[in-house]
């Protein structure tokens, strides 16, 4: 993710291409992952209606910022 920072500084990366990679260390990026989906879901980033289909999510489903966050895009929950 910091090599993502990184190449975000110097070209557009969207929020959403952030917080799959950061979902891809699991636990350990929790947090940072829910700010990369709430900010792809601020800025309208089209992959954030296909969040409840990327398994790469499925360790956030209990969290409830996460199911706020469903509920606000207007998803049906998982």
């Amino acid at each position: 993710v910091n090599e993502l920072k990184a190449q975000a500084r110097e070209k557009y990366l969207s929020p959403w291409e952030m917080a799959v990679e950061s979902a891809l260390r699991g636990g350990d990026g929790k947090e940072e992952t829910l700010k990369f989906l709430e900010a792809a879901y601020q800025k309208r980033s089209p992959g954030i209606v296909f969040l409840q289909n990327e398994p790469v999510f499925d360790f956030l489903h209990p969290d409830p910022r996460y199911r706020v966050l469903i509920k606000k895009i207007g998803l049906p929950p998982a």
